[in-house]
């Protein structure tokens, strides 16, 4: 029996999926800088080095293309543990409500995964970490999450609080970036569950530290 060959939409979306994949692991081990369009379509195996610009766009487009697709994923996860903690008293349920869906979306991707080093890598890059447009839905979430995270932490300046803020993004993002890579070097996946908890311990000791 012959098999009716694909559709050409299908195909089109097929080398779509390719290149952006391709691009994510290009981003992540090498950084965004070094990587053009054509290189991403020459590992990807296009014989067309404009493949990027046909499937996807511009670089801009490329990048924010692969952000849009984790930041969806991530704020479903994050929306839905948001409400779960609306009425907690306690403050490391609501740090988890802004951590675990991240780590739980990695750990979903499975194994090889550039996601954790891609993420580091966008928001590092000074042409277009300050551009990449987040989705609406995790804005939203991490505004009320983060209200009432904040809500439990001691009194502080202005000054202090935006130094802890920093000292969480960077703690979760390179700590996630770090596992991703030793695992990838070793060969094994990560058990992001672990990671998780560790780091929504270690972010809750940074919102309650008392400030002297």
């Amino acid at each position: 029996m012959v098999r009716p060959a694909r559709s050409g939409a299908a195909r089109a979306e097929s080398t779509r999926e390719l290149l952006l994949t391709t691009a994510e692991r290009l981003y992540a081990q090498r950084g965004l800088a070094h990587v053009s369009n054509r290189l991403v379509a020459q590992e990807a195996g296009q014989a067309n080095n404009s493949a990027v610009a046909y499937h996807v766009g511009s670089k801009d487009d490329l990048v924010r293309t692969i952000c849009r697709g984790h930041a969806e994923a991530v704020s479903a996860g994050t929306v839905e543990l948001v409400a779960a903690a609306r009425d907690s008293r306690h403050a490391r349920d609501h740090v988890a409500a802004l951590v675990l869906p991240y780590t739980r979306h990695l750990a979903a991707l499975g194994s090889p995964c550039w996601a954790a080093r891609f993420i580091a890598q966008v928001l590092a890059d000074p042409v277009h970490g300050p551009t990449v447009g987040w989705h609406e839905g995790i804005v939203a979430a991490h505004a009320e999450g983060g209200t009432a995270m904040w809500s439990f932490a001691p009194p502080l300046p202005g000054p202090v609080v935006t130094l802890r803020l920093q000292m969480m993004r960077l703690l979760v993002v390179h700590t996630c970036a770090e596992q991703e890579a030793d695992a990838d070097a070793l060969g094994r996946p990560v058990d992001w569950e672990p990671v998780g908890e560790a780091l929504v311990d270690a972010l809750t000791g940074v919102l309650l530290a008392p400030h002297r």
